[in-house]
């Protein structure tokens, strides 16, 4: 009696040896154009080797030749149902099931091809369906929950997807996606403190479990238990020191405290590990940026677009170093080539805007205020109070108030607009307008406003006026 695909996962696996010795012999008598038998048994654990591993000629091959060996197999029906079903060709799978249902009502891998065929139909309730029944079926339930598992996810019910992984893992604990899945479907639905339970317990039994800290260690830091975070890391990497996920998640953590030095110093560890990543060293620029290590930012950020051209946040980084060495010619070109692959990106507008500036290119600085706030519809009471500052470089003192009144309405609470807005009014010597808005600012945050006046115009704490009015708001 031949062995369906759902079944050979229920029985001891074959050697390696002899599963390579067996697909050697198919292909090898490809190769010679030649034939050899093959009993039932050995075609469906090739169909199924072929099958599982995306080489559907092969699979295809062996299914031809497994029908006209065994004729009388109905073995054959099914696999050629699912290998229809692998190559999109639908409406020739669904006719094949009928066959082979008519040939093998009880297989129980007949209900798990009906549900892979449903799923690529789009009839993901009767997929569902048919998954469960072969999960009934089935003496090995574990490629059914996968699927379903899969489906659930995708159909934001994680709640049933959380259960199917969870049963891959008691069967197949070393399954890096049931982990990566599981540990997702919870960070979506906010349990943190369930992920950190489950992930525990599950370390307990399964200590070596390298994948297992890895997602501890995720877990703990989503839910800001960092120090803990960084023993996770560590476990895993005591387990595999080669782990290069690890290593840059560690390094992300160390990041997040603030501890530079030792997290540029596990960059380093994940880039010798690994093929060199452009994200990698565009992390470790952001460190030694930190660190006031310039020098060593911009090699980094340099290795980092050798690596991936278009890394974007690079060309920011090094727009930034250049524009704050007063290299400001290149510091354009790098912002233009990160305008360039994001257009839509305020922050790059306003980095180009500053850079203009410095250049004496006021209208170019201008047109970028205008792209932010008018275009891409990006407001903050800081952009407002910078476009102000520049228009007023540009001697257009009507358009800057408008701007600053414009801020005003979108942000009536800033305490920032507020104080500016006073004391360029005073500025121009319209003392009775300026202290009608200083009046307004400090009734909304007397301290916050003073403070933020005296800020950006310090000559006015000599102002006997100005202090006198604000003075019974701060006692």
């Amino acid at each position: 009696m031949p062995i369906s695909g759902d079944e050979m996962h229920s029985l001891e696996p074959m050697q390696e040896a002899e599963e390579k010795e067996l697909i050697a012999r198919f292909e090898l008598m490809l190769a010679s154009n030649g034939v050899q038998f093959f009993d039932v048994e050995e075609f469906d654990l090739i169909t199924e080797y072929y099958l599982e591993t995306g080489q559907y000629q092969h699979a295809w091959k062996a299914i031809e030749l497994g029908s006209d060996q065994h004729p009388t197999s109905p073995a054959f029906a099914l696999k050629r149902a699912r290998y229809l079903v692998a190559v999109d060709r639908l409406e020739e799978a669904s006719k094949e099931l009928e066959n082979s249902a008519a040939l093998d009502p009880n297989n129980p891998e007949l209900a798990g091809t009906k549900g892979m065929l449903y799923t690529k139909m789009g009839r993901i309730p009767e997929a569902i369906a048919a998954f469960k029944l072969a999960l009934q079926q089935s003496n090995d339930p574990f490629p059914y929950c996968t699927q379903l598992g899969g489906l659930y996810q995708n159909l934001g019910r994680y709640e049933e997807a959380i259960k199917m992984y969870k049963q891959i893992l008691e069967e197949e604990p070393e399954d890096e996606n049931a982990l990566y899945h599981l540990a997702t479907c919870y960070d979506l639905t906010e349990q943190g403190d369930k992920a950190i339970e489950w992930f525990t317990a599950f370390l307990t039994k399964h200590p070596f479990s390298e994948t297992g800290w890895y997602h501890l260690g995720i877990t703990f830091a989503r839910n800001q238990k960092l120090d803990k975070a960084l023993w996770a890391m560590d476990f895993a990497l005591v387990i595999d020191e080669k782990f290069t996920a690890a290593y840059y998640e560690k390094a992300r953590i160390l990041e997040r405290i603030e501890r530079y030095e030792e997290a540029a110093n596990v960059y380093l560890l994940s880039l010798e590990n690994d093929d060199p990543s452009g994200y990698c060293y565009y992390r470790l620029g952001t460190c030694y940026r930190m660190m006031e290590r310039v020098a060593d930012a911009q090699a980094a950020f340099k290795k980092a677009l050798a690596a991936d051209p278009e890394l974007d946040e690079a060309h920011l980084e090094l727009a930034l170093i250049f524009s704050d060495k007063e290299k400001h010619f290149e510091a354009i070109h790098h912002i233009k080539k990160a305008l360039a692959m994001e257009a839509d990106n305020p922050d790059y507008h306003l980095v180009a805007a500053d850079i203009y500036k410095k250049m004496g290119l006021l209208l170019e600085s201008e047109n970028r205020y205008r792209t932010v706030l008018y275009t891409l519809k990006t407001t903050d009471p800081e952009i407002y109070m910078d476009y102000a500052e520049l228009l007023l470089d540009m001697d257009h003192v009507d358009q800057a108030y408008d701007v600053l009144t414009e801020g005003l309405t979108v942000y009536p609470e800033s305490e920032a607009l507020y104080a500016v807005y006073a004391g360029y009014v005073f500025s121009s010597e319209d003392r009775k307008e300026a202290f009608l808005w200083l009046k307004k600012g400090l009734a909304l945050s007397p301290f916050e406003v003073t403070a933020l006046l005296l800020e950006y115009f310090p000559h006015l704490a000599e102002d006997k006026e100005v202090m006198k009015l604000i003075k019974p708001y701060i006692l």
